[in-house]
């Protein structure tokens, strides 16, 4: 037997120490331990090693202090009793007594308190229990992820077993706030994996004028690695019991897909509505690949009945498709079979909206031609456009275009391309009242159109040194540009007309345009060289010769031969600040033609505002904006509004509060719109997800 009365460091090995938790799990399977104490005393006889006063045991990313410790080398088993603390990466356990034998990797935690860094988790018990290397037992057990000696939530049960990467069960569970019993549970079940864990998400309840009191609970499964589905049960006191599946999966190569769909029996309208889409990328090899995009309604006013978000309530269509997409060396062949459902509330249903079952296109990208200066390429296509009423047909599209390319001067970099376009037709069934075709348009047709054109432009670059450690650089490029393009003029009345393509108009047009662009250079936080867009301008006009324009953007009077004045801008001075326009002035009237802006500023605490406003003449005068604030932390406002000017009434606002607690968080939003108003509450249990990723029965 040898005694020691200083601290002396013992090197051990082949010692291992399983810790007790599921968060030492992962703890290093080699290396060596090394033991520090008052006293260490070696019994060979007895196959034991004590250590006492101020134990401290290092080694396999751990650290374990407690006031005595024996260490049985041939029972592989180790035992600390008194002030007993292990660490490691992070995560924490107390405990009056441990046991453990580190080759069945079992072992005993008496009044043990673990603290998991991951997910922040507080697990106390009077006893605790290894079985094994994944599997707990927890005796008169609580969990929590509050912080504070008496946390705002946790749950306890009488008897808690875990089974790492599956799940933990629990008998006779309570639910307390503060110190209250709120909630009894004969069974409780939760996810304890590393990775996405199925359960339960964040309920939500509330109130809207169309449908009536609601609660919405949602489970999310975890099918597979690659799989996984949400499932929401939808209860609304006007309108039923809507049911809703999402599911997404990627398979091999790349490939993925979804599907959501929606349906409910709506006891106001007596009938079953709902929605569903489907969507799938299919990566057959490099160069060929499947994409399916359908979405499909029972009914045109469905999402005006129960869609919440701007840009689905208000949708006035669907689009859906099924495409195969080839790639050539310089080709790229695409079918695609597109169907659109119009939603609009002034048409009587969908018969007359034009299909296109299927259109093929072949485009060719410039390919230079038997080695001279001169590049190839084409854009073609065959559409047959369908519909159950009004005119049906087919249409050929081929349009090869011949570009040169030179530079004159060092400075000067020139373009000149010439195209001729050939449309073909096969046109049945116009209907005798039709506003777009004649009746000359029912046969076999066929068309060709010249177009030409040619571009100078120059790009100048200079660098600035600015003298400032943060800003040292400023690049300022210029490209001074002038274009003119040529479309022959042809009559083409007598032509069938299924989309903006089948009228081509006239074009005899010069376009000047001068950009610029202003990139910094910063230095960065690790000390090396950041480039960001400071300034984008580019100012831009048109001028007619002859010819007409359909510009459904700028609504300009095609009768006068100068165009709008455009001015595209982007401006970013700070990281947290941009700035965009759009807008095109009208030189003949004095006045904005459209006008697109925006603005959005954010900080790293939370704060942020943005603000957006869109004008067309005689169309469209619109105002969106959000602003939301982290001042008032832990409580978080936000709200955002969408006003039109031309209607003089607000199309939406959107209000949310927040209280964010360090280990729960309460929302409450009102939205309010022309036709419904809704108030909606979630409630969050941080850590776990949700409410939801506890299951309860």
């Amino acid at each position: 037997m040898g005694t020691s009365s200083y601290r002396h460091f013992y090197l051990f090995a082949a010692l291992v120490l399983a810790a007790p938790a599921g968060a030492f799990a992962q703890a290093d399977a080699g290396g060596p331990v090394y033991v520090e104490a008052d006293t260490l005393t070696h019994e060979a006889a007895q196959d034991r090693i004590e250590a006492t006063g101020n134990v401290r045991v290092r080694g396999r990313g751990m650290t374990l202090l407690s006031d005595r410790a024996l260490l049985f080398p041939e029972r592989n088993e180790a035992e600390a009793l008194g002030n007993v603390t292990l660490m490691g990466d992070g995560d924490l356990l107390r405990a009056e007594r441990l046991r453990i034998n580190y080759e069945d990797e079992t072992g005993e935690v008496e009044r043990g308190d673990a603290f998991i860094k991951k997910g922040n988790f507080h697990l106390r018990a009077a006893r605790m229990f290894k079985l094994g290397p994944d599997s707990y037992r927890l005796e008169e057990g609580s969990f929590t992820t509050c912080d504070a000696e008496r946390p705002s939530w946790k749950f306890s049960a009488s008897d808690v077993n875990v089974t790492l990467g599956e799940y933990a069960t629990g008998k006779h569970a309570l639910f307390y706030l503060s110190d209250v019993p709120v909630f009894y549970f004969p069974y409780i079940m939760f996810p304890v994996r590393q990775e996405r864990q199925s359960g339960f998400l964040t309920p939500r309840g509330g109130n809207s004028s169309k449908k009536g009191l609601t609660f919405n609970l949602a489970y999310y499964w975890a099918i597979s690695p690659s799989q996984d589905a949400t499932i929401n049960l939808d209860i609304q006191s006007k309108r039923g019991v809507g049911l809703g599946v999402d599911y997404r999966y990627i398979r091999k190569r790349g490939s993925e897909g979804s599907f959501r769909g929606y349906a409910i029996y709506d006891s106001d309208q007596q009938r079953f509505r709902g929605d569903m889409s489907q969507r799938h990328l299919e990566i057959v090899s490099d160069t060929f690949n499947i994409k399916s995009d359908i979405n499909l309604v029972t009914d045109r006013d469905f999402y005006r009945d129960f869609a919440e978000k701007t840009g689905v309530y208000n949708r006035n269509q669907l689009d859906s498709s099924l495409s195969l997409t080839r790639l050539f060396r310089r080709q790229v062949l695409v079918g695609e079979f597109k169907y659109v459902e119009d939603l609009r509330e002034d048409l009587p249903d969908n018969r007359k909206t034009l299909q296109k079952l299927p259109a093929v296109s072949l485009t060719g990208v410039r390919e230079r031609l038997f080695g001279s200066p001169l590049f190839i390429s084409h854009e073609s296509s065959v559409t047959n456009f369908y519909r159950r009423e009004g005119i049906k047909g087919q249409r050929l599209d081929v349009n090869p275009v011949l570009t040169a390319y030179g530079k004159p001067f060092d400075a000067i970099e020139a373009k000149a391309w010439a195209g001729y376009r050939l449309r073909f037709y096969n046109a049945y069934d116009v209907p005798a009242n039709d506003g777009n075709n004649l009746p000359a348009a029912d046969g076999v047709h066929g068309i060709g159109l010249f177009s030409g054109g040619g571009a100078l432009s120059s790009t100048l670059v200079r660098v600035y040194e600015t003298g400032s450690a943060a800003v040292p650089k400023v690049r300022h490029v210029l490209i001074p540009e002038v274009r003119y393009s040529y479309v022959q003029e042809r009559d083409q009345d007598r032509l069938p007309f299924f989309d903006f393509s089948d009228r081509i108009v006239h074009e005899n047009r010069v376009v000047y345009s001068l950009a610029n662009y202003v990139t910094g250079r910063f230095t960065g936080a690790d000390g090396g060289a950041e480039y960001r867009e400071l300034l984008y301008l580019r100012l831009s006009q048109g001028y007619d010769f002859s010819g007409e324009r359909r510009d459904l953007l700028t609504l300009v009077d095609a009768k006068r031969p100068f165009t709008d004045v455009m001015l595209e801008a982007r401006v970013n001075p700070l990281k947290q600040v941009s700035l965009s326009l759009d807008s095109r002035f009208n030189v003949y009237d004095a006045r904005m033609s459209t006008t697109a802006v925006a603005a959005a500023v954010r900080d790293d605490s939370g704060n942020a505002a943005g603000m957006s406003y869109r004008f067309a003449r005689d169309e469209v005068d619109y105002l969106e904006g959000k602003v939301s604030t982290a001042l008032l932390k832990p409580v978080f406002l936000s709200y955002s509004a969408r006003y039109s000017f031309d209607r003089e009434d607000f199309l939406e606002s959107y209000y949310v509060a927040e209280y964010r607690h360090q280990c729960w968080s309460v929302s409450v939003s009102y939205r309010d719109r022309v036709d419904t108003k809704e108030f909606f509450v979630n409630f969050n249990l941080a850590g776990i997800g949700s409410l939801g990723t506890v299951r309860l029965f």
